[in-house]
Parts: C-alpha cells; structure tokens; sequence
C-alpha cells in the first residue's frame, strides 16, 4: 500500500508539473500576443486625440454662418467638406474608442480563452485600415474646405495668394502620406503576427474553474432546490 501511495504520489506531481509547462507555454503565446493588442490600441488612441482635435476645429468652422452673396456652389462645397471633414473625425473617435474598449475586453475576459485573444487581435488589425483611411479622409476634406474659406471671406487677390501656398501643402502632405505609406506599410499576407500554430492545440484548454467547480455548483444549487 505504501508503494501504491508513493506512485500515485509520483503520478500527481508529474500531471502536476506537465499542467504546468502547458500553462507556461500558452501564456508566453498571450504575452507575444499582447505586444499586438497594445501597439494596435496605442494606434487607436493616437488617430483618437487627433481626429478629436480635427473635429473640434470642423464644428467650430462649420458653425460660422457664410456671408451673404457667396455663390452657391462654392457655400455648397465649402459646407459639404466641412460636413464631410466633421462627420468622418467623428467616425474615427468613435471607432478607436470602441475598439480599445470592447477589444481590450474580449482579450482579456473572452470565454475562449486564447482564441478570444486572437480574435481581438486580428480583428483590430482588420479594422485599422479602415478608420485610417477616414482619418485621412477626413484631414483631406478640412483642408481643402480651408482653400475654399479664403474665396469666401477674402478678395479675389487675397484668396488667390493664400490658396497657391495652402494648395502646395495640401499636395506635399498628401505626397509624404504616399511616400510613408509606401515605404513603412507591408503587404497583409507578408506581414508576421503572433499567433504560432505549433501551440494551436493547447488554446482548447477549458478555464478550470468553468469546467469543473462551476457545475459542481450547479448540481448543488439544483439539489437544495429540489429539482
């Protein structure tokens, strides 16, 4: 008996320290994973503070009422880009500010355990493209509604000096956005992530508390109830 105690012993400490190494392995995946969700969040919160400040200039010139006599076409484009400029800065706020919120959230109490992980990541990843596209968009559209502010509240003399130096900047910073773009911007599919699929099989470990105290639980929930 004190052998087959001593062996059970044995088998316990060894379940114990293979749980172990399994555990050790999958949080390095979570910990390479988090270097992801943090720079993806860290973008989020950049493009939010900016696109903010750009909405807040946006309202406060859209607020303005335009003079009598303008043409209206150019009150018509003027207001349009401005909308346009306002509405999309405002997409951005509030995509970046849901996505750290319910992105970090799934990441971290996801019922999947790893795979909740993933799935934050890579869908953070997917949506980035698009909210920087509106960031630009909308940058793009404030500008240019700032050329056509000059022929509005200035004479034709005056507007024309203004616009040809707004206009330069306006291509330059479309030029280094291309330039940056094309330069530090990698192709989706040649890009690496975190994700390793060699531990793929380890992700569909239960949370061992949801697994085995929690229908314990219920049963005798369910047996002092009677049912």
């Amino acid at each position: 008996r004190i052998v087959a105690a001593r062996e059970l012993r044995k088998l316990a400490m060894l379940q114990l320290f293979k749980n172990e190494a399994i555990t050790r392995v999958a949080r390095k995946q979570i910990e390479i994973r988090a270097l992801e969700l943090n720079w993806y969040t860290a973008n989020y919160d950049t493009m939010a503070v900016q696109a903010a400040m750009f909405a807040g200039f946006a309202f406060e010139q859209i607020s303005e009422p335009v003079p009598e006599g303008t043409g209206p076409l150019t009150e018509a484009a003027y207001v349009g880009l401005t909308c346009v400029a306002l509405g999309f800065e405002l997409c951005v706020c509030m995509s970046c500010t849901f996505c750290c919120i319910f992105g970090k959230g799934l990441a971290l109490r996801g019922p999947h355990g790893a795979k909740s992980v993933h799935v934050a990541v890579d869908n953070l990843q997917a949506e980035q493209k698009l909210v920087f596209t509106q960031f630009v968009v909308g940058i793009v559209a404030y500008l240019i509604s700032h050329i056509l502010e000059m022929w509005i509240y200035f004479r034709p003399k005056i507007a024309m000096t203004v616009s040809i130096p707004l206009l330069t900047f306006v291509g330059l910073i479309l030029y280094y956005i291309w330039h940056i773009l094309d330069v530090l911007v990698m192709d989706e599919s040649r890009a690496v992530n975190g994700t390793i699929a060699a531990w793929a099989p380890y992700e569909r470990i239960e949370d061992l508390d949801e697994a085995v105290y929690k229908p314990i639980e219920s049963m005798q929930t369910l047996y002092r109830s009677g049912k």
